[in-house]
């Protein structure tokens, strides 16, 4: 039971003594309204407070005739049912809905959604005992809620001070205008504006009848004072009614729950995703006000947005169709403006600062105007202890990876599991449009090593190149003037005429572009050369701190002192986005978590609202928004950034593999390169949700690519391995709630897809002489998004090929980096096939992959090829796999699980490995 308040204004209970009010009610009556329902039967319970119940005036009649109970507003009838008064002692069968109970009834406990009164409120509302003569009376609405007040004075002995207050209030003719001013006056001078805690008290209930009888929460076109006491009494996170109950009839009414207040603290994607999935699910309900220092507002039109020369984030997401499915028709058209680009398998590229002002566009939409409030200035710490966001019921934190938010409110912030820096190229081809080659292409080239990333749109032109940074190179990524360069402050190249673009100072120029024999200019050329950008296409250079960590609460209780505004004992704070966890942005879902999370913000707290749990506004109200936190996380962190750290991200890791590459052959590093890039092209092209043609020549266009480029750069990309998408696959963790089914047509395709890859890996038998495999040519399918899975063949080192480093960061093998078989660092190490002098050492190779480039090198990079320069005609050239089974069948044909079990031969450790992992993986999914 909540505790009262220590206030003689609130904690003030005050109930009839006279024991013949019940008696005197010994006929039922059934009170009509719009929601009929039958009366629910509960255990009994405390009877200890006496019986509500107002004198009635001399002059009324007392006569036995029964009619309907009156209310001062038919047309809007919001009563539901009556109730008996419980009997403690006793229990038997609940009565039923608007007949007479029986003088030992199970008394019935209001469901979190009604509201119960004495039926004696009805009573003294309607004038007369049973309400018959009112209708002639000429009551208002006003008249009788002064009379009520004034009966309900009567009954309160106990606190001088409020009953003075309350007399002042209904005689002073200045506040009693309307009923919503005598209400106001009474939650400004009795209750000062402020719930001292979530109980309820008499005069609370007398306040919440009389605005229901007046219909006051009903209407419409509500003015604000009494929108702010609909609010105010009615306030969500209240309890509904006096614990324990009266003990005499009761009327039920339903409960016209007030607004929940909601301040999001940033209006980036996950803040306006946020607010936009709150006002879309609340009914009306939900308040939200976002505060976001980068906006404007338009003098003229109040509209809201960016200024012209604001620093707008320019890399380009890939958003999965997993998430943009969860948005509303209305917010999916809004966000792709009806032309999502296809890229990635199951996915549409798209440029962040697109995301905001689309989502931005979408919060000033006529439909979702009044409940959602744009705030053109920031908030700190200080300025919400002050009272600059007002009251709220919940506090989100979504302003980025440095929120203040989460700094200051959660305390138990979990140290970082990973770290790796990067740079970032921001590029604008301008009137070009479009990408040099083709998407495809693009993607073959990403995924086939971890040094470089492209994330780029073709329909415009624009985007971001990111290459991942050792430490040595992570200090260098300065301008002229020795300032690092970031998002607050980016740097520039000169122009081919030695100018300096527009918005840049001479102090910006990027210093590495001045010294142009130096090895990380040589690495950020490369990289442009890689996906076939003009250095004059570069817009802005940064360097990114990629710093893998999370809280580990997603939600917490605000602070007392910081809750001075806040008209309740507390309120909630949460965190989304990076402000609740930044990933390792190579795999790309930073901003669809963002989009996730402010999806399942809005899914729980609506869910909470509606089954009533936030009355009293406990942390358990907002479990399952911390249980999807929670996941998320993992899901995120050990199955995608943790993967990639691992693997070469990490400045220490990066800088080994560096060092290492110098030693390894050019012809080594093309072919496992070529390789790595044709068996990814293969593998996506075969999947059913390939949005693309097949790529016509694509390991000729590749060679032609890499063929531009330093060898060193050559090398690096080749030790820095292909993707890991084998350990990033799994089901993705989504908002319960918002999710919609798979058709049961595709989860039975998805179903027999996945038996034939497990049955195609068993069926095969192990080779009598094992070679080294290309990326992704494990037997069956992989089970990776992308398909590009790292080797399963164990590697064996020897002391000797392996020394010792000292400054590179690895002290004994240990920490080195596991190398797949056939990987040019094997071959560099004495390991593996054809290490010895004088052959291509450890080389992965197709049927064509060692071949010379003989007529067309010094070619340009095409974008289509001649027949004569390549002499294939039609499509793509496709080679055989050099993963053959024992009796010479070829790796991945169709078996069966019979012929397996027909040999004597046991299927090797490794076969059964990569069975049990795909078996994992279907049934994870």
């Amino acid at each position: 039971m909540p505790s009262r308040v220590s206030s003689p204004s609130l904690s003030e209970q005050f109930y009839c003594n006279d024991s013949s009010s019940v008696s005197s009610m010994s006929s039922r009556r059934h009170l009509y309204g719009p929601s009929s329902m039958s009366c629910r039967s509960s255990t009994s319970q405390d009877c200890s407070h006496p019986n509500f119940s107002f004198p009635l005036p001399p002059s009324q009649p007392t006569s036995s005739s029964r009619g309907r109970g009156l209310r001062s507003k038919p047309s809007k009838p919001t009563l539901i049912k009556t109730l008996s008064p419980p009997q403690p002692t006793t229990r038997s069968r609940a009565a039923s809905f608007g007949k007479r109970t029986r003088p030992h009834a199970t008394p019935v406990v209001p469901s979190h959604d009604e509201i119960a009164f004495p039926v004696s409120y009805e009573d003294a509302w309607a004038g007369s005992r049973y309400g018959e003569s009112a209708v002639a009376d000429g009551r208002t609405d006003l008249d009788r809620a002064r009379i009520f007040i004034t009966r309900f004075i009567s009954m309160s002995s106990n606190n001088p001070w409020v009953n003075a207050e309350l007399r002042d209030i209904i005689t002073n003719r200045e506040l009693c205008r309307s009923v919503a001013h005598v209400v106001w006056a009474v939650m400004h001078r009795v209750f000062g504006n402020r719930h001292a805690d979530f109980g309820v008290t008499p005069l609370v209930q007398a306040m919440r009848f009389i605005l229901i009888k007046a219909n006051i929460p009903a209407e419409v076109d509500v003015g604000e004072k009494a929108r702010q006491v609909v609010d105010f009494f009615f306030d969500p996170t209240l309890h509904r009614n006096l614990e324990p109950l009266p003990c005499e009839e009761l009327v039920i009414y339903k409960y016209p729950v007030g607004r929940l207040k909601v301040c999001i603290v940033g209006g980036g994607p996950t803040g306006l995703a946020s607010a936009i999935s709150l006002a879309e699910k609340g009914g009306g309900k939900i308040e939200v006000h976002v505060w976001e220092r980068r906006w404007v507002r338009d003098e003229r039109t109040g509209e809201v947005g960016y200024p012209p020369n604001a620093r707008r984030r320019d890399q380009v997401v890939t958003l999965q169709d997993s998430v943009t499915d969860l948005l509303t028709p209305k917010s999916f058209q809004a966000l792709f403006a009806g032309r999502p680009e296809r890229v990635w398998p199951g996915s549409a590229n798209i440029q962040i600062r697109k995301v905001e002002d689309r989502f931005l566009n979408r919060c000033q939409d006529d439909d979702l105007r009044g409940l959602i409030h744009l705030h053109a200035e920031g908030v700190t710490r200080e300025e919400l202890k002050n009272g600059k966001c007002g009251d709220f019921h919940v506090l989100l934190g979504t302003d980025g990876a440095a929120s203040w938010v989460r700094r200051d409110y959660f305390r138990g912030y979990e140290k970082e599991r990973g770290r790796s820096y990067a740079l970032g190229l921001a590029f604008d081809r301008g009137s070009a449009g479009g990408l040099p080659w083709s998407q495809p292409l693009n993607m073959f080239l990403t995924l086939g090593q971890t040094r470089y990333l492209l994330n780029a749109s073709d329909h415009d032109g624009k985007g971001y190149l990111n290459m991942q940074l050792t430490e040595d190179e992570w200090h260098k990524m300065v301008g002229v003037d020795g300032e690092p360069v970031h998002f607050g402050s980016p740097g520039c190249f000169r122009r081919e005429d030695g100018s300096i673009p527009e918005g840049f100072s001479e102090n910006r120029v990027f210093k590495p572009s001045e010294h142009r024999d130096s090895s990380l200019w040589k690495s950020i050329e490369d990289g442009l050369k890689l996906f076939g950008f003009k250095e004059s296409e570069v817009i802005n250079v940064v360097r990114i701190p990629i710093v893998v960590q999370a809280v580990r609460e997603g939600v917490q209780r605000l602070p007392l002192e910081d809750s001075r505004f806040v008209r309740r004992p507390h309120a909630l704070v949460a965190v989304a986005g990076d402000a609740a966890m930044t990933v390792h942005f190579w795999p790309g879902r930073g901003l669809n978590s963002g989009i996730k999370a402010g999806i399942a913000f809005g899914d729980e707290l609506v869910h909470a609202l509606n089954r009533g749990e936030f009355a009293g506004l406990p942390l358990s109200s907002m479990k399952h928004y911390n249980d999807f936190i929670l996941k998320l996380q993992d899901r995120e962190h050990d199955k995608r950034s943790i993967p990639i750290l691992n693997q070469s991200g990490t400045p220490e890791t990066l800088d080994w593999l560096l060092k290492q590459a110098s030693s390894v052959p050019d012809n080594v590093a093309i072919d496992w390169l070529v390789g790595a890039m044709t068996q990814i092209a293969d593998r996506l092209e075969q999947r059913e949700d390939w949005y693309f043609k097949p790529e016509i020549n694509v390991e000729a266009q590749i060679r032609i690519v890499l063929r531009q480029m330093h060898s060193l750069t050559l090398r690096e990309m080749a030790v820095s391995f292909p993707w890991p998408t084998r350990e990033m696959a799994g089901a993705e963790v989504l908002p319960c709630r918002s999710a919609k089914p798979e058709p049961p047509e595709t989860c039975k395709k998805a179903e027999q897809r996945w038996l034939q890859q497990l049955w195609g890996i068993i069926s095969k038998e192990p080779s009598v002489e094992r070679r080294p495999r290309l990326p992704g040519s494990a037997s069956g399918g992989s089970n990776g998004r992308f398909e590009a899975p790292r080797f399963t063949v164990p590697t064996l080192r020897s002391k000797s090929s392996s020394p010792k480093l000292r400054n590179g960061g690895f002290v004994d093998d240990k920490q080195r980096p596991p190398m797949p078989m056939g990987h040019p660092l094997m071959a560099q190490q004495g390991m593996g096939p054809g290490a010895s002098s004088g052959s291509p050492p450890g080389s992965l190779r197709r049927s064509n992959a060692s071949k010379k480039g003989g007529s067309i090198s010094g070619l340009p990079v095409p974008s289509d090829f001649a027949v004569a320069e390549t002499g294939v005609m039609g499509g793509r050239q496709r080679s055989v796999s050099v993963n053959t089974g024992a009796q010479g069948q070829e790796a991945g044909s169709d078996g069966g699980l019979t012929r397996l079990m027909s040999v004597k031969r046991q299927p090797n450790q490794t076969m059964l490995c990569e069975a049990m992992a795909l078996a994992l993986f279907g049934v994870g999914e």
